[in-house]
């Protein structure tokens, strides 16, 4: 501790060499001037430098005025002559004679060694003889070699000597110059003294009962006037010894917890002699040390004290309260110890005294002290908008002794008492300072509606096992603020940043109002609607801010929707890894209603609905996430009616609902693109069409081309060879395809239109099969027959194409009609005439040889006539 101690003492030294580093800087450059001026006033004129010496005692005089004072010489003007007379010679410029020679400074030769070998003894050497008093007065207590009332004496004569030797120690012979040319001396005895009276005092009253509380009290004060008198005369380093030793005083002499009253009296009266030195000299390190030594002594007393806790709180409040009203005398101050001086003293103390609030059961007089200093803070910040940040470290700081004195009583009137009190005191104070400030009107606003919610949630999240409708009413109250705020300041638009935070806070609230005060069941519908109500709040006031925290209540509402209709995801699932009867999977009908549809549509209302403000991204997400919840609900509706949860379900009814769907889907898509076509300012409506018809085909290719082909699973398709669903569904869907092609974009009108043919051919093909097989297509092979009507079926097919390729002018139709026949071609030479033997086999090469010239004669006969230049060429044969 010792060393700890001159540690201290030898940083406080330093701290005063840099005090003194302006004043070495001013003299440095004095004595450069001064030695430049002399060398030029020095220096002969000669005769091609009259130009040069005209000017020079002009820059020599500008340059004195800079820095001394220039006495001027009266010139008496000549009478006018008729001949102008020659050009004087430049007066020399007046100086004065002090400065002519260059006066010996006591700064000019300072040095590192100068400083170490001369100038910091002396400081150390104050420092040793306090200790040397302290410890020598401990000695005597441990060896009983003077009574109570002798090592009193005895200390005080030794302070008062070292007094007198501050004082008169340059009177003395062969001493006194020493004390005369280095005044450190005469600070570092009168530093010591000082020291050194405060421990004398407090050994006699508190260690040996010498002194009665008053007397002590009185004699402290005048230690105190002592301090202050030779601190006026002796300057910063006897006010910095006296600083180090009177918090070291209580330390030496042994004091600690078991005598808090008087420790903590003496460091009142103490910290208030030096913040009244502090303010008188404008020391504003002063101020700064000593807010720093109470506050440490605080917190050693937190650590160790268990009784008068109170008088801990009160020193704690009064210390930090006369701190900062202390440092209010240095407004003007600039810098870090302004800084600290402003801030540190009075931000300690909210910590210290949040610190002993468990200490004292979190009782009503730790929260007097804690709303004592928060008051001030408030008063203080109310003028000063430098101090503000500690209102919010107030508010914010209040809120950890709140929580946990709600988590061990709960609900108890001490705690609903101190949670209003901090919701009152931050939030009116908030309010009515923020409308009255143009400048901080944000944060004073920000304090007055967090306030109250922060209370709010601290006491819900602690102890919430009270009816839930009166958490909600609560959440109301705390709402109708946020709700006033936001309306009184929407029409300022200097202060349009208050009015987000106002609605974003009233929306909170709101909503936590309704998830307490309604079923679960519904949090994603009245999520959508606080959603709704601030977009139509953002369309009122125009405010971008409000579109942008649309996305809170928006996305809550998303992520809930989607939450409760987690049952949807899992049948769709299902359904695309192949399960039929996915009709388990779903939800029931009503459970779908209402945490489905309802906020589904809600959350498209805020895209649909023009009275609703929202950005062109938001619209977008909204749109698709209500509409896909809108679509999920409607997929589970249909789904009750084929009522599909057997694999004997799924055979007799399987095909049919499915076709019935995709039927749907595409009906749905082009109409959405012929509505597009109508009104192209919707491209959103474009967008669904594009994507109800990719959901349509995926829906084909995926479930009845892949997972459930009725070829190879058994499904129902219908006992009429022509009218069955297989033939009516893919011609269908190839329908639907050349329709969406026609009305689609010009980049995805070939690969949908190749893909109607396809369709086409697969209807073909579905149509024989289920000629020759009935209502179940699956499980048999393929005959000679069967085998002999798909050529058969596929060459018209390839006919019609080539019939209404050439006769439409349709370039796809007629190659694609090309295509096909050189596929069945090809099919009838190596699959089908295989089969054949004898007569059949050449009827059969003859037949296809035949047709096929015939084709081709036809196909090159109408293609020849249709090609541009054909008649130019023919017109002069026929002339």
């Amino acid at each position: 501790m010792t060393i700890a101690l001159l540690f201290l003492g030898l940083f406080g030294l330093g701290f005063m060499l840099y005090l003194t580093r302006a004043d070495m800087r001013f003299l440095h450059r004095r004595i450069t001037e001064l030695e430049e001026r002399i060398a030029l006033l020095s220096v002969a004129p000669s005769p091609d430098q009259g130009s040069d010496l005209v000017a020079a005692p002009t820059r020599l005089a500008a340059k004195a005025r800079r820095t001394a004072v220039v006495t001027s010489v009266p010139v008496t003007p000549k009478p006018a002559v008729p001949a102008p007379p020659p050009p004087p010679s430049p007066p020399p410029v007046p100086s004065d004679p002090e400065e002519d020679e260059p006066q010996p400074s006591r700064f000019a030769d300072l040095s590192f060694e100068s400083l170490i070998g001369g100038k910091l003894p002396i400081w150390v050497g104050g420092i040793s003889l306090v200790f040397a008093g302290f410890f020598l007065v401990r000695y005597t207590i441990e060896a009983g070699l003077f009574g109570p009332g002798a090592r009193s004496v005895t200390a005080t004569i030794f302070a008062l000597a070292m007094i007198a030797m501050s004082e008169l120690g340059g009177r003395l012979p062969k001493v006194g110059a020493s004390f005369t040319a280095d005044p450190r001396i005469a600070q570092s005895l009168a530093g010591a003294a000082v020291a050194t009276l405060y421990g004398t005092l407090y050994m006699a009253a508190e260690i040996y009962g010498l002194l009665g509380v008053g007397t002590a009290f009185a004699l402290v004060v005048v230690a105190t006037i002592i301090a202050f008198t030779l601190s006026m005369r002796h300057g910063p380093p006897t006010a910095l010894m006296g600083l180090v030793g009177g918090f070291a005083a209580p330390w030496v002499a042994g004091l600690g917890a078991s005598n808090l009253p008087t420790l903590l009296l003496y460091l009142a009266v103490f910290m208030a002699a030096l913040f009244g030195l502090a303010v008188w000299r404008r020391w504003l390190w002063l101020l700064v040390l000593a807010s720093g030594g109470g506050l440490a002594w605080s917190f050693a007393m937190l650590a160790t004290a268990n009784g008068d806790l109170g008088l801990l709180g009160g020193f704690i409040a009064v210390t930090g309260g006369g701190a900062i009203l202390a440092a209010k005398r240095f407004d003007d101050g600039n810098g870090p110890w302004a800084y600290l001086a402003r801030h540190a003293p009075m931000a300690l103390a909210l910590v210290q005294l949040v610190m002993l609030m468990p200490k004292m059961d979190f009782s009503v007089l730790s929260w007097i002290f804690y709303f004592a200093v928060s008051a001030l803070a408030i008063a203080l910040a109310w003028r000063d908008k430098l101090l503000f940040p500690l209102v919010a470290l107030a508010l914010v700081l209040a809120i950890g002794p709140l929580s946990l004195a709600w988590d061990e009583a709960g609900a108890s009137s001490s705690n609903i008492a101190m949670a209003l009190a901090v919701a009152a005191l931050f939030g009116i104070a908030g309010h009515v300072r923020g409308r009255s400030s143009d400048e901080m009107a944000l944060g004073w606003i920000m304090v007055g509606l967090f306030a109250p919610l922060l209370c709010w949630f601290t006491a819900f999240l602690s102890h919430s096992s009270d009816s839930d409708y009166v958490w909600a009413g609560l959440a109301l109250l705390c709402a109708a603020p946020a709700v006033w705020t936001a309306w009184e300041w929407h029409a300022k638009p200097r202060n349009s940043v208050v009015q987000p935070w106002a609605t974003g806070a009233a929306a909170l609230m709101l909503w936590v109002a309704a998830i307490l005060s309604i079923d679960s069941a519904w949090a994603a519908s009245y999520s959508a609607v606080v959603a709704l109500g601030v977009a139509a709040w953002a369309r009122i006031t125009g405010g971008k801010w409000e579109e942008r925290l649309l996305w809170i209540p928006l996305g809550m509402a998303m992520l809930l929707a989607c939450g409760y209709s987690y049952r949807f995801f899992g049948a769709i699932g299902a359904s695309l890894s192949g399960e039929g009867a996915v009709l388990k999977y779903l939800p029931a009908v009503s459970a779908g209603l209402r945490e489905t549809l309802l906020p589904s549509l809600l959350i498209a209302a805020v895209a649909w609905t023009p009275v609703f403000a929202a950005g062109r991204r938001t619209r977008a997400l909204a749109l698709a996430l209500g509409g896909a919840g809108v679509a999920a609900v409607i997929w589970l509706l249909a789904k009750q009616v084929a009522a599909i949860a057997s694999p004997s379900d799924f055979i007799r009814l399987g095909f049919a609902e499915r076709a019935v769907f995709t039927q749907m889907i595409f009906a749905l898509g082009w109409l959405s693109l012929r509505q597009h076509d109508r009104q192209p300012d919707w491209p959103y409506v474009r967008m669904a069409g594009l994507f109800l018809a990719g959901l349509g085909l995926f829906r084909v290719i995926w479930f009845d081309l892949a997972l459930h082909n009725p070829v190879l699973d058994p499904q129902a398709v219908g006992p009429v060879p022509v009218a069955n669903l297989l033939t009516g569904h893919f011609a269908l869907v190839a329908m639907w395809l050349w329709l969406i092609a026609r009305e689609g974009s010009e980049h995805l009108r070939v690969p949908v239109q190749c893909s109607s043919l396809a369709m086409m051919v697969i209807t073909t093909l579905g149509s024989i099969r289920q000629a020759m097989q009935g209502s179940l297509v699956s499980g048999a092979g393929i005959e000679t027959g069967e085998n002999y009507l798909y050529s058969a079926g596929l060459l018209a097919l390839s006919i019609v194409w080539l019939f209404l390729g050439i006769s439409r002018a349709s370039k796809l139709l007629r190659i694609a009609g090309l295509v096909l026949l050189t596929v069945v071609t090809l099919k009838v030479f190596l699959v089908d005439a295989a089969a054949l033997t004898g007569v059949l086999r050449i009827l059969s090469f003859l037949g296809l040889g035949i047709a096929l010239i015939g084709i081709g004669w036809a196909y090159g006969r109408v293609m020849g006539l249709s090609v541009p230049g054909t008649e130019a060429a023919e017109a002069p044969e026929s002339r």
